[in-house]
Parts: structure tokens; sequence; C-alpha cells
């Protein structure tokens, strides 16, 4: 089982949306097992799979089905909570045919206490590294998935940090803009630095604990002792751009142009150090997503993937053709994704 986290430290690329399709997408057309978890606080994932009307069921004060928040329950003993680890939403549930831990706005609670507990890990607190390894713990739990999947907010704070640390690989939506490069520079570098820090803090403990006593710990509660075989960038995704018509005829705009002919480097540059050895510079581009808005809502209220919208779903026009594009392009992602997972 590997996990995959959807991520660019600049919101509004579609990030969402593309890890929601694809999920479903290869789930429905390659068979693949995968659980959704929601991280983002914005909850936004969730909203798309959860239809409106039973949002209560999980926000309200009358709430009764968890969502990621239960998972946190013990997080100060260093445990998650156990008794909640069913997962919340079953793919029976949702026309994406997917498991899914919703998320919560409260997020940022968590992300206060894994700073604290960052800090004082290296004081060598046993109870605070297995805090920072908590998705160690699901994935454990979880291991009969072929894949799970991380949507996460645009944050290097501690949340995405300990996520980052402990996902197998993380991918990169990006926009066709000067902001996405920017997002995606200095992510590289930060994961340099949480790698070192936290190797630093593997030190002290087999100083203090011994080595072997660090093994057998690790192995009983999940613990990443090696950070290196973790984080690696396995690609990325480009949302196309608007393009302008003149005189019926669609016309580049070569600011956009400009940005996307340089992307490719720029982000070899920045995160090509992360590839994982089967990877090459070549093949850290898994497709497009073609600009298709004017479906977007629909997919939304309709809480239906967007390659399966019909006229049911309100379609109307040429729309239809947008549905078909977006597909082509959406199947071209999958297999490239499983190319570069060696899955394929």
């Amino acid at each position: 089982m590997k996990i995959i986290t959807f991520f660019n430290n600049k919101g509004g690329v579609g990030k969402t949306t593309t890890v929601v399709n694809l999920a479903s997408y290869l789930k429905k057309q390659f068979n693949q097992e995968i659980l959704l978890i929601d991280l983002d606080p914005q909850s936004n994932s969730t909203q798309l799979i959860v239809p409106e009307e039973n949002w209560a069921d999980f926000y309200s004060d009358e709430a009764f089905r968890p969502t990621i928040m239960s998972y946190f329950g013990d997080m100060d003993e260093g445990n998650i909570a156990l008794e909640n680890i069913d997962v919340p939403i079953k793919s029976y549930e949702n026309k994406y045919k997917l498991d899914m831990i919703p998320g919560h706005p409260n997020l940022s609670i968590i992300d206060d206490k894994l700073s604290r507990s960052w800090n004082n890990m290296f004081a060598k607190e046993k109870g605070d590294l297995r805090i920072v390894n908590w998705l160690n713990q699901l994935r454990s739990m979880f291991n009969s998935y072929d894949y799970i999947f991380i949507d996460v907010g645009p944050s290097l704070g501690a949340l995405n940090r300990s996520i980052l640390l402990n996902s197998d690989y993380f991918l990169s939506p990006m926009g066709s803009d000067i902001f996405s490069v920017i997002g995606v520079e200095n992510i590289g570098s930060w994961i340099e630095r949480w790698r070192t820090d936290y190797n630093t803090a593997l030190a002290a403990f087999n100083s203090g604990y011994g080595k072997e006593s660090m093994l057998q710990f690790g192995e009983k509660y999940a613990i990443n002792l090696n950070p290196q075989s973790t984080s690696s960038f396995i690609g990325y995704s480009v949302q196309q751009y608007s393009k302008r018509k003149f005189k019926g005829k669609v016309r580049p705009v070569q600011a956009y142009e400009n940005i996307i002919a340089k992307m490719h480097n720029k982000i070899y540059e920045s995160l090509g150090s992360l590839l994982p050895p089967s990877v090459n510079k070549e093949d850290m581009k898994i497709g497009d997503i073609p600009y298709v808005y004017s479906i977007v809502p629909l997919s939304q209220t309709s809480n239906c993937p967007i390659f399966e919208l019909d006229y049911q779903s309100g379609l109307r026009g040429n729309q239809s053709s947008s549905v078909e594009e977006y597909t082509r392009y959406l199947d071209n992602i999958a297999k490239n994704l499983l190319k570069n997972l060696g899955d394929l």
C-alpha cells in the first residue's frame, strides 16, 4: 500500500478536483482500492463527495458520524483513537465509489499539537515521536488498500510536515501561472530540512535508548525510522488556462505559454532531488487538466465525478464534449501516475 499526498504550497490550482476525480477514475477504470483522506481544513474534498443534506451528520451539534478529528482523540498520549478506525464513508454511499475519511475545519488545533510534539521530540520524548508519526499508525490499520490519497491545504505547517514526511510520495497539481511555480520552489528545501531535523531527533533517541531498543519501539508503534525512503516527488499535473478566441479561433495567451514552457525545468530544479530512481526528468509531468470550469459546478452540485456527468446531471449543449475531453486527459494522467509508481 502506498500513501500519495496531493500538495502545492499555493491554493487555487485545481488540487481537490484533481484528487477526487483521479481517485474515482482509478477505482472505477483500473480496479484500484483507494482510501481518500481529507486533511485540508477547508474540507473541499468532503464537500464534493458528501451531499449537502448529509453535512449535518458530520458537523452539527447533533453529529453522529465521525470525521478525521475523531481519530485524534488520544493524541496527547501519542495514540490515535483506534476505536474509531472504521472508515466513516463507504464507497457504496457516494457516486465517486470511494471510501473516505472526511475532513474538519478544526484541523488547525491538531497543527498546534503537532508543532509542540515536533519540538518535544528533540528532548527524546517517545510519546511525541509517536504523535509526529500518527499517519503511520493509520497506515498500519488500512494496509488492505492499494493507495491512500490525501488532500491537504497549501501550508508548510506542522500538520502537513507530519503528512509529507510519512507519505511515500507527493504529487503537485499546478496552475498555468507564475505563483504555482513559486509555490513549489521551496517545497524541496523544506522537506530536506525536515528530514535533517528528524534524523537529528532519531540520532538522539538512538543515543539515549539504544538503537536496538528504538528498532523495537519503531516496529511496535509504526515509527518512520528511515525518512529518506519517504516524501518522494512522483510528478505534477498542469491546470490549463482559459484560451481566448479571436475571429472564431483559439488564441494562446503568450504570457501563460511562456510560464508553461519554463515550468518543467523550474520544477526539476526545485524537486528533482526528491524523484525516486525509477522516475526521470521527462516523466515528471503526468499530464494536463483541461479548462472545463463550465462543468465543474455541475460536478459539485450533483456530487458526481466530472467524467460521469450526463444530461441527468444538468449537462447542456456542447458540455458533453467537455466531459469527453476531461476524461481523455484524466485517463492519460491515471496511466502516467501508475507508470511512475511502477504499477502499470
